[in-house]
């Protein structure tokens, strides 16, 4: 047996709320720091690699603008060593000039290629050029000290040196080229490979981005159509609960209330087959109030449970869900239908505070109502009981004011309503007065517990002996009248002999001290007013008592009772 679902409190979706909040922002964080991540590792090495390579073409500048000052100073040289004979030196001043601009070139060239190439990562060479460099510089020197009349040996000597430096200069300066060219296209293989796999990663952060973004939309607006649908149902519930409200406070009677109620199930749960059962007035024993059957489900039979006490529901005061009555828990009540299996969710009805009936919805075995249907179920079986608890209300106060505490007749005023209605329809009646016989003997003698007994009794032979139409009421103390409408005064009469045989009959038991009762009858046409009917027939009751009592006299027939017996009363009061 399902156990009673928990009520959930507005805190717990809250902490949910804040919690799933607090998750969903450490992933997406966690999914910007990975993609920053994937992201900025190829950037960065792309980054640094073409900073690589612009240190390198620097370089590699500054070795080429050596190599060409290298070229300048042997063109330069050339068509001066053929000039230098045994007794001549460089005198030319232009010539001077030029010579050493290109010495100064070369030392700042080499300075500047020394340091690129070590910002390239080329140490070696920046040695190599460097040392090769101040060589051929030194080889200068000894061009510088040659003068005239030196001998043709030694000059030859200075300018093989000075070439022999030159040239492992101009040597060093390509390797070093070449050395910076091999690097560079390393470094440019390195950079596309960087800039591809950036591009790779770019576009696939784009894509985890993209899909990411795909997947927040996705789950928030499912959340948004949660909310949304949640939101509407709401709304529908609350239109339904206030149309269902405004019907049933129109309903006038229980079966009116009852009928909305088998309306409003139709639309509510359409799938599901409901009856409600509602305990008597003892509260012993279940009756079926409404029945629906769904057109796709079919009829079933319905709950064989007879008394409160026997369902479970009922007895717990709380609904109860039973999604198969295969189950090791299901309802007894649920078990061996003829129509077969079949799942059930069963409403206890409180009215007044009291466990009084249960709403039983079934559907197919294996498909309880779900928790939708059960609202339905639930408001609708919870409006449905508070307005029958005010019927109820109302009918026992009706009932208070229009009946006589003591017998349950109508008392005095009920009475005369009534009768007021059928002189409004136009509907002719026969009144009978009727009064017990020597009662104040009855209650001297055995006390007022028995003269209450007494009128209790009659009261219900007098209800037992009418039609269901007829008006039967307490008048005062021990007097009763009866209204017959549409009832000639001949068949009142037989009515009244048969009450006074069938009180004869009762009272022969001895549970209380035997009487009778002495009636008057008088017919609508026989006076205007219900006043003068009524006092017809209390002369008519008066001309009863006075010619032996426990009979029935016709207003018309107080003459014959008169001028046999010689008795005209004057006033019932005098009449014991």
């Amino acid at each position: 047996m399902t156990p009673e679902p928990a009520q959930p409190t507005e805190e717990l979706p809250r902490v949910r709320g804040r919690r799933r909040v607090w998750i969903d922002g450490v992933l997406a964080v966690a999914a910007i720091v990975v993609i920053g991540a994937l992201t900025m590792g190829p950037l960065v090495s792309g980054r640094d690699e073409t900073r690589q390579a612009r240190t390198i073409s620097v370089a590699l500048q500054h070795v080429t603008d050596l190599r060409i000052a290298f070229v300048n100073w042997q063109a330069f040289l050339d068509p001066q060593v053929g000039k230098l004979g045994p007794s001549a030196i460089i005198v030319d001043p232009a010539a001077v000039a030029a010579g050493t601009e290109i010495v100064k070139t070369i030392v700042t060239e080499t300075a500047l290629a020394t340091r690129g190439l070590r910002d390239s990562g080329l140490p070696a060479d920046a040695r190599a050029v460097e040392a090769a460099s101040k060589a051929f510089v030194k080889s200068l020197n000894g061009i510088s000290t040659l003068t005239a009349g030196q001998p043709a040996g030694v000059i030859a000597t200075t300018l093989a040196a000075e070439r022999a430096a030159l040239l492992e200069a101009r040597t060093v300066a390509t390797t070093a080229t070449t050395n910076l060219q091999v690097l560079n296209e390393r470094n440019e293989t390195h950079t596309i490979r960087s800039l591809d796999t950036g591009r790779t990663t770019v576009l696939v952060a784009y894509l985890l981005a993209a899909a990411s973004s795909l997947a927040a939309a996705a789950v928030l607006g499912q959340r948004v159509h949660r909310r949304e649908r949640a939101t509407r149902i709401v709304s529908e519930r609350q239109r339904y609960e206030a149309a269902l409200q405004q019907a049933l406070d129109m309903a006038k009677t229980e079966s009116d209330a009852y009928e909305i109620m088998s309306r409003g199930l139709h639309e509510s749960v359409p799938r599901l087959e409901v009856e409600m059962l509602v305990a008597d007035s003892s509260g012993a024993h279940f009756h079926q109030t409404l029945h629906t059957a769904a057109a796709d489900v079919g009829l079933r039979a319905g709950c064989g449970v007879v008394s409160p006490d026997d369902c479970p529901a009922a007895r717990r005061g709380h609904t109860l869900l039973f999604p198969s009555s295969q189950a090791l828990d299901a309802c007894p009540h649920l078990v061996g239908r003829p129509t077969g299996d079949l799942s059930a969710a069963c409403v206890a009805i409180s009215i007044t505070g009291r466990s009084s009936g249960v709403v039983h919805a079934m559907g197919p075995d294996g498909q309880p109502p779900e928790p939708e249907d059960l609202s339905y179920l639930e408001v609708t079986t919870r409006r449905a009981a508070e307005r029958i608890a005010m019927l109820r209300a109302f009918e026992r106060s009706e009932t208070q004011a229009r009946t006589d505490p003591l017998t349950g007749l109508w008392n005095r005023r009920s009475f005369e309503n009534g009768v007021h209605q059928l002189r409004l329809d136009g509907t002719p009646y026969t009144l009978a007065y009727g009064d017990l016989d020597h009662f104040k003997t009855v209650n001297d003698t055995h006390g007022h517990e028995a003269g209450d007994q007494a009128l209790r009794l009659f009261a219900r032979v007098m209800r037992d002996s009418v039609r269901p139409g007829d008006i039967t009421a307490r008048y005062g103390g021990e007097e009763f009248v009866i209204v017959f409408p549409d009832c000639p005064i001949e068949t009142a009469r037989k009515v009244l002999e048969r009450l006074r045989e069938r009180l004869a009959l009762t009272v022969s038991n001895g549970r209380v001290p035997a009487f009778t009762v002495s009636f008057g009858l008088s017919s609508s046409t026989d006076g205007d007013a219900v006043d003068e009917v009524v006092a017809l027939a209390d002369q008519a009751l008066l001309a009863a008592k006075a010619n032996g009592r426990d009979r029935t006299v016709v207003a018309g027939e107080i003459g014959l009772w008169s001028g046999t017996l010689g008795v005209v009363p004057e006033a019932h009061s005098t009449i014991l």
